[in-house]
């Protein structure tokens, strides 16, 4: 299932330095979310999560935050737990390999500019403090 992780810089450095990473949570297709979100396909909700994503790397950073960070990554059944509203809890470390794409907010409009996993080397720099 896809999931997407709200992160900050500093933790998608370690994280991609590491290989590994516990996170708390993450935003999902939830029963809820599903349902309150059943007129709009799927592309569109998994952009509505992602957006939710990045919306709490940003609050997360506080009034000084850059960008917005939304790791989408694959997980695995064995990785969740309860869901409430639009997260899952995570309840196993994620893995680099499970990394599809990050998704940046640049401004607070709704809007992701997406990188591949090779780009987000290139790119983090330019982010971290």
């Amino acid at each position: 299932m896809r999931g997407y992780i709200a992160l900050t810089p500093n933790e998608l450095a370690t994280f991609l330095a590491k290989g590994e990473s516990n996170f708390p949570r993450a935003f999902i297709t939830t029963q809820e979310f599903f349902e309150n979100n059943a007129e709009v396909d799927e592309e569109e909700r998994e952009f509505e999560l992602s957006c939710l994503a990045a919306q709490e790397s940003r609050s997360t950073q506080g009034v000084n935050a850059q960008v917005g960070l939304a790791l989408a990554v694959d997980l695995k059944s064995a990785q969740t737990g309860t869901e409430e509203g639009s997260q899952v809890l995570l309840l196993q470390p994620i893995s680099w390999v499970q990394v599809e794409a990050l998704l940046v907010a640049e401004s607070l409009e709704p809007e992701l500019t997406w990188y591949a996993t090779q780009e987000i080397s290139e790119v983090l720099p330019q982010w971290v403090k």
